[in-house]
């Protein structure tokens, strides 16, 4: 083609921009026959391909003109093609939007006289010096969509207004909500230990010990929150090793980190207190904390849900992590999370506070 937009190129210049860098590895292949061996031998998850013709095809003024991209997938693959047929129908949309734009625009300069009437043919669109104009109109619409200059809509998250907003990224986000998630488990396993060692008869051999039973059933609760703080932070620190992942301003951050490790240490001992063996202890708290994932939002990678379920993650205290987390990410400071860690620590008093008296009312 004679045009200055390649069709494929585009397409290729979408699925290798810095926005998708974390999520998409692209290889280029000389033909369609080494684009289905690659991913035939499983070394790609799906191979793009674009056919011969498919941007004289954008260009034609004939109606009837058409040409199909095809996506050669593994099938046991889901994620990544799903993401790559996204991804590449927002952009051939675009391509099919800028024809009828330019199909229309000729027609309505027939109407208004610019153009006559006698030229356009509906079947074929034809004619001399038509095929000119759908292909200005054509590669003007494309550019400007390609540039961003085009109206659009673009979906986001909630930003926060300042010199230190920023975009947190898809990352960062989905590993947020993984840390809080394994937060959780972190401290049911450590506070299941307590039911351990009593199951083995440690425990009470230590309670023949000078030291007192609260001394010693306070150090093994604040275990459970060591253990889930140092968890914590060799998360954050290898997300920032190996993602740079920004998490935001040093103090907002120590505060959520600390704030998480308390309440996940808080429900681990609340929920073991009610349990009567390991076996129970373990069963019943992945049960509860795969459901407070489902509704805290610990698995929507950061999109804050709406309608009821923005309702009922506020009656989880990682629904309110989450969400101070959110904010951090984007560049807020300790002002703008100071009602997240109130509300965090509150769960944290409740649930701590009741473990703690049902423990010691069992080893009393």
């Amino acid at each position: 083609t004679d045009t200055i937009v390649n069709v494929g190129a585009a397409i290729g210049e979408v699925l290798t921009s810095p926005g998708l860098s974390d999520l998409l590895a692209v290889t280029d292949v000389v033909d369609e026959r080494e684009a289905r061996q690659v991913v035939d031998r499983g070394e790609v998850v799906v191979a793009v391909i674009v056919p011969a013709g498919l941007t004289r095809m954008v260009m034609s003024p004939a109606s009837s003109a058409a040409a199909t991209v095809v996506l050669y997938q593994n099938p046991t693959q889901t994620l990544g093609p799903a993401i790559v047929s996204g991804v590449v129908r927002q952009v051939i949309d675009a391509f099919n939007g800028a024809r009828a734009v330019s199909a229309a625009i000729v027609h309505l300069a027939a109407q208004a006289g610019m153009v006559s009437s006698s030229q356009v043919n509906p079947v074929t669109m034809d004619t001399e010096g038509l095929q000119a104009k759908i292909a200005v109109a054509t590669e003007a619409y494309i550019n400007t969509y390609r540039t961003g200059a085009a109206s659009g809509v673009t979906g986001r998250g909630p930003q926060i207004t300042g010199p230190n907003a920023k975009d947190p990224g898809v990352t960062g986000m989905v590993l947020t909500g993984m840390m809080v998630f394994f937060m959780l488990f972190g401290g049911a396993n450590v506070a299941r230990g307590i039911l351990d060692e009593d199951y083995q008869g440690t425990l009470p051999r230590l309670f023949t010990t000078p030291t007192s039973r609260s001394v010693v059933l306070a150090g093994k609760m604040a275990s459970v929150f060591v253990t889930v703080l140092a968890q914590a932070v060799i998360l954050i620190v290898a997300g920032r090793l190996l993602f740079g992942i920004d998490w935001g301003g040093l103090a907002p951050v120590a505060v959520l980190t600390l704030a998480g490790s308390a309440v996940s240490a808080g429900l681990a001992i609340f929920l073991t207190s009610l349990m009567k063996t390991p076996a129970q202890a373990g069963a019943i708290t992945s049960g509860v904390f795969v459901t407070l994932g489902l509704l805290g939002g610990n698995f929507m990678g950061g999109l804050p849900p709406g309608g009821f379920f923005s309702t009922v993650r506020h009656f989880t205290p990682n629904g309110w992590l989450l969400e101070g987390w959110d904010k951090v990410l984007r560049g807020a400071g300790l002002p703008e999370i100071w009602l997240q860690v109130l509300v965090v620590l509150a769960f944290t008093l409740a649930t701590f506070t009741l473990g703690a008296v049902i423990f010691r009312r069992r080893y009393a």
